[in-house]
């Protein structure tokens, strides 16, 4: 369990979608970790520039520049500063480094740092850096001012902890560092909970398609209604397992059809065969014997045949590729295959077709075997059963912009329910002594529906039959 468990597609998804996420929220966090310190640092070097500006408005400095007076207005204390000017400290100096002047508070250091080779650049306006007293950390800017005359240039130093600062970056940090961890864990939950409730379809179709084997393949795995991959998923295992039932149930009819079918020739055959064993026979004996078995084994042959066919045409409609097909030459072909039956029995087979009928209404999609099986059940029915020296008549028409093939022949006709011919395998009418296995018009009938064709019955008089194919 604990094995599937890590290899499941569940846990496959999670592990991907928290990576991702992870990624994403640390990329995330680190770029607005990075702009939040860069944003507080710049406010924090804004408000001081602005207080050394305040500052060099308000220095009262002689014209000599020697003597200098820090003389702040109250105001100064209402402002908002992102530190206290409690603990801010200035200093003046020449360009040359030289202290000219310090504030009224007392500094916890003896100077500010000065490098007295910057100042003496043109383009020097001001500068910010940071150094350390103490094991205290500052935050500082040089800014150049000039005397009352306007010739003497000097840097004003402003000096202010960094500490709170740093504090206030060090806390933002540590909750980074914490929250990005937890949401990580929190999303990897969720998405295993996401993962499994979408998954949850697809654990109903294994257990179901674990519970379906060949005596129960009626079962359905459950569709669901989402039109995503897992109801696409189901309604594929459904068509398979649809297709699956009408193959086992094809080959159940198949056996049951040859063991109970096939067993009555076969049983004939060893009776004949014991019969003409069981004493010495004349020639003509064999002969009358020998004629017996063909006829059997033709039956036979026939038999098998058409169960063969039974089981092809009940095994779908997607097993067959349908092209356009000529119904003429089809039943032309038909008629010459089975010529040399009503040769035999001296029955003419006519053919017509309307002059009325365009070409092309002679087409139809279909499957060109299956075609030929429809055609020659019936035709093959019909020069078995009427009677010798007779004739069968085949007519193609449109009738009310329908194709149809009308197969007439002379024989007894149907004398019961036509639709128990079409419908029940091996069933024939009382008092029939033609031979048959009664599956034929069962077989056409099935071959029609796929072809979008009804087979309709009509007695044209006393006697004979008319066979109406009509394809819509």
């Amino acid at each position: 369990m604990t094995r599937f468990l890590f290899k499941g597609i569940r846990f496959r998804l999670t592990l991907v979608y928290s990576t991702l996420f992870g990624l994403f929220i640390c990329a995330f966090a680190y770029i607005i970790t990075n702009q939040y310190l860069q944003d507080g640092r710049a406010d924090f070097d804004h408000g001081l520039f602005n207080y050394a500006i305040d500052l060099s408005e308000h220095l009262q400095v002689d014209h000599a520049g020697l003597k200098i007076n820090f003389t702040l207005p109250a105001s100064e204390d209402r402002k908002s500063f992102p530190f206290m000017l409690q603990e801010t400290y200035y200093f003046v100096r020449s360009l040359d480094g030289k202290i000219i002047s310090k504030g009224l508070s007392k500094s916890p250091f003896q100077e500010i740092p000065f490098d007295p080779t910057l100042p003496r650049k043109e383009d020097y306006t001001h500068r910010f850096f940071t150094f350390s007293s103490n094991d205290s950390h500052y935050r500082a800017v040089n800014l150049k001012i000039t005397n009352r005359s306007g010739k003497k240039e000097m840097i004003l130093q402003v000096a202010t902890p960094s500490d709170a600062l740093e504090d206030q970056e060090k806390r933002h940090l540590l909750m980074t560092f914490f929250m990005v961890p937890i949401l990580i864990v929190i999303s990897s939950f969720a998405s295993y909970l996401i993962a499994g409730n979408a998954l949850s379809p697809i654990k109903s179709l294994t257990d179901t398609a674990n519970n379906i084997a060949a005596k129960n393949l009626s079962l359905r795995v459950p569709e669901v209604n989402t039109g995503d991959e897992v109801a696409e998923l189901a309604r594929t295992l459904n068509n398979l397992l649809e297709r699956l039932e009408k193959s086992f149930k094809a080959q159940e009819h198949f056996v049951s059809n040859a063991s109970h079918q096939l067993n009555t020739p076969l049983a004939i055959i060893k009776g004949e065969l014991d019969v003409l064993e069981s004493k010495p026979r004349s020639i003509e004996d064999y002969v009358r014997f020998q004629k017996s078995l063909r006829e059997e084994i033709s039956r036979l042959i026939e038999l098998v045949a058409n169960m063969l066919l039974v089981s092809r045409v009940e095994s779908g409609l997607e097993n067959f590729i349908f092209n356009p097909q000529r119904i003429d030459d089809l039943l032309l072909t038909t008629s010459s295959r089975l010529a040399y039956k009503a040769r035999e029995k001296k029955v003419t087979v006519r053919f017509n077709i309307s002059e009325d009928i365009p070409p092309e209404s002679l087409t139809v999609m279909g499957e060109k075997q299956l075609l030929d099986s429809l055609f020659e059940n019936i035709l093959d029915n019909a020069i078995k059963y009427t009677p010798e020296n007779s004739s069968v008549q085949i007519d193609i028409k449109i009738v009310g912009g329908k194709l149809e093939v009308w197969i007439q022949d002379e024989g007894p006709g149907i004398q019961d329910d036509f639709e128990e011919y079409l419908t029940k395998r091996f069933h024939r009418g009382i008092g029939i002594s033609i031979p048959g296995t009664g599956i034929g018009l069962p077989i056409a009938n099935r071959i029609a529906g796929y072809h979008n064709a009804k087979i309709l019955y009509e007695r044209p008089g006393q006697r004979g039959s008319r066979f109406i194919i009509r394809f819509n």
